[in-house]
């Protein structure tokens, strides 16, 4: 998958300390917002930000049949 500068865009939210981010897809628009807790310090937000990055290149929306515990345990 090849990604577009132009189907993603990240906003720094306020979500409970022990969410670091998260990421959500609009199948309709083809498009992504990665959301980052503003709690966080700048350095761990941008691990944040590449971290949810590799989500969208793996294209993990598109493994709808498994567990989301099991894709972040891959992930890292």
């Amino acid at each position: 998958m090849q990604m577009k500068s132009n189907n993603f865009r990240v906003l720094l939210i306020d979500m409970p300390y022990s969410i670091k981010g998260t990421v959500g897809y609009d199948p309709v628009d083809d498009y992504y917002t990665i959301y980052i807790n503003e709690r966080y310090c700048q350095s761990q937000q941008l691990l944040t930000y590449f971290h949810e990055l590799q989500h969208i290149e793996k294209e993990d929306f598109a493994k709808v049949n498994m567990d989301v515990g099991y894709l972040e345990t891959i992930a890292h």
